[in-house]
């Protein structure tokens, strides 16, 4: 099946584009794939990290703020209409998905796949304008944490092919965390430790993929935290600190 957009032009009384007036995406026809799996990457909400000593991280519960973040992500999510929800074994992430699961009667499926990584290099590498050749001569440590986030990377596609295997033709959302779902988006734009580096994942953010039948998968956006009444943090060198 093709599709070819011509309405907009017709209503507009104007002529349609040649094909060498048409932009890359205007010359081709896809073919509807569906049905599409849709997977939304959740960053739990902000955690109480005053009772990190005490709790440790995985036990750190949300924060005043947290719960405020996590009442404006529910009216997202609802709109989204998730149909299934995997969370981590960490507290944060149970409960920035409870209430709205409890609300919706949706089982919240424990997934020790997605608790956080830790990842304790954080170099800060700034020869983004180098090509991966001139890194790894001039960065003493690039060569180490690119074989690391080789792993993570494999990791998270297999985390991800075996979620769209069980779950096909429908909404699922992740409730995860910052470092994770990093790995994830840079396994699917293959990218290697800088991109990583070079990425930040707010919290109580959403980020959305799409999956035909066929297992081809899009990013349809990323770190949506438009349902947020407040700007982040945006010095991300002190947001890495807080993951």
């Amino acid at each position: 099946m093709s599709i070819k957009l011509t309405i907009p032009f017709v209503k507009l009384g104007l002529k349609e584009p040649s094909v060498e007036e048409q932009t890359p995406y205007a010359k081709t026809r896809q073919v509807i794939n569906g049905p599409y799996t849709r997977i939304y990457l959740i960053r739990h909400c902000h955690p109480d990290y005053s009772l990190k000593k005490k709790l440790g991280d995985k036990g750190m519960p949300l924060s005043k703020l947290g719960k405020k973040q996590r009442k404006l992500l529910n009216n997202k999510l609802k709109q989204i209409g998730l149909e299934k929800i995997y969370i981590s074994e960490f507290v944060r992430s149970k409960e920035t998905a409870q209430e709205f699961a409890k609300e919706h009667k949706k089982k919240m499926y424990i997934d020790k796949r997605l608790d956080e990584v830790d990842w304790t290099e954080w170099y800060k590498v700034k020869y983004f304008r180098m090509s991966e050749k001139t890194r790894i001569k001039k960065v003493r440590e690039y060569t180490s944490m690119n074989d690391k986030m080789n792993k993570l990377q494999e990791k998270s596609r297999r985390i991800l092919a075996d979620i769209y295997k069980k779950n096909k033709g429908q909404r699922v959302g992740l409730f995860c965390h910052g470092n994770l779902i990093r790995a994830m988006i840079t396994s699917i734009l293959n990218t290697d430790i800088i991109g990583f580096l070079s990425m930040e994942i707010y919290q109580s953010s959403v980020t959305k993929l799409v999956i035909d039948r066929d297992g081809y998968i899009k990013i349809n956006y990323i770190n949506n935290i438009g349902h947020l009444p407040h700007k982040p943090n945006e010095d991300l060198f002190l947001a890495a600190l807080n993951q």
